[in-house]
């Protein structure tokens, strides 16, 4: 299936959730299997010489997450804190204090960036990310909020330690078949995952978009504007790695996965939350698709 008709599928399907709320209901139970299955077919596609030797060597794997995890938090801690309030900053704060989507390596793969350095930074950014979620939550956004660590672990174990054995154990016992019918086929795998996914979140938009389609449709305006921005600072600010590194920045940047903070914060940051979870999906489904000649020009 072409990149294009993938994308386009990709952005079709996030509304899905909001025009059958039903279907984003029954799709619910599959939220946490599909994060599983989306973080092993994401280190499926990538060489584990080729993550390691981008994590280890590449120095831009540790400038992206110094961007990703501290100046861009920092950034928006300070600039927006006299202009927004209440949940508005601190659900920017949040969504920037996050580690990337494990779907960012299918979509650099898809873009033909660096798959590589994307899954380096996605792993070593999901370890990270409590230190800075709770210094910009506590000491910025003035929320007292308790990040349970053993959750946390136990969900990097099964999230992220049981796919790369299972990959590890793949490529051992299954080599041929792995190598011939799952690594050739895992974009297309993710993004289908992506709409299992995008379906799963939506529970609750429909009901605000009836009873509050105005704060709704601030909601979404935030959610887009975030994303915009900090590819358009991410890009500028990053560009002396090269194009290719930069662009690859871009999507690790932009495309956060806020579904990990609902998991290690619990309520504590409400139940408005939840909504915005749903409405964060709409860029990371659609700017894909709209911005595709960005991330693919210059490529051979």
């Amino acid at each position: 299936m072409a990149s294009q008709r993938q994308l386009a599928m990709l952005a079709a399907s996030i509304f899905l959730g909001v025009l059958f709320p039903s279907l984003a209901s029954l799709s619910g139970p599959l939220l946490f299997p599909t994060i599983f299955l989306l973080f092993f077919f994401a280190v499926l596609q990538v060489s584990f010489a080729d993550a390691v030797t981008a994590a280890v060597r590449n120095k831009a794997c540790v400038l992206i997450l110094l961007w990703q995890l501290v100046l861009l938090p920092l950034l928006a801690a300070l600039l927006l804190r006299p202009v927004l309030a209440g949940d508005w900053y601190v659900f920017t704060l949040v969504a920037l204090c996050t580690s990337s989507i494990t779907a960012t390596t299918a979509l650099a793969k898809i873009f033909s960036l660096n798959d590589a350095m994307a899954l380096s930074v996605c792993i070593l950014g999901t370890l990270i990310m409590p230190a800075p979620l709770y210094i910009m939550l506590t000491y910025f956004a003035g929320l007292e909020v308790t990040i349970d660590l053993t959750v946390y672990a136990s969900r990097i174990v099964i999230f992220i330690l049981v796919p790369f054995l299972l990959v590890w154990w793949f490529r051992k016992a299954l080599s041929v078949f792995t190598s011939t019918m799952l690594v050739p086929h895992t974009p297309t795998i993710v993004l289908i995952l992506l709409m299992i996914f995008g379906l799963s979140v939506m529970d609750g938009v429909r009901a605000m978009m009836n009873d509050a389609p105005m704060h709704l449709l601030l909601l979404v305006v935030q959610a887009f504007a975030i994303s915009l921005v900090v590819q358009l600072l991410t890009y500028t600010g990053l560009l002396f790695l090269g194009v290719h590194d930069a662009k690859t920045a871009c999507l690790l940047c932009a495309y956060r996965n806020m579904g990990i903070v609902a998991a290690i914060t619990g309520s504590a940051l409400g139940e408005n939350f939840l909504i915005f979870l749903g409405v964060w999906q709409l860029p990371m489904y659609v700017l894909p698709w709209l911005l595709r000649r960005f991330y693919q020009a210059g490529q051979t």
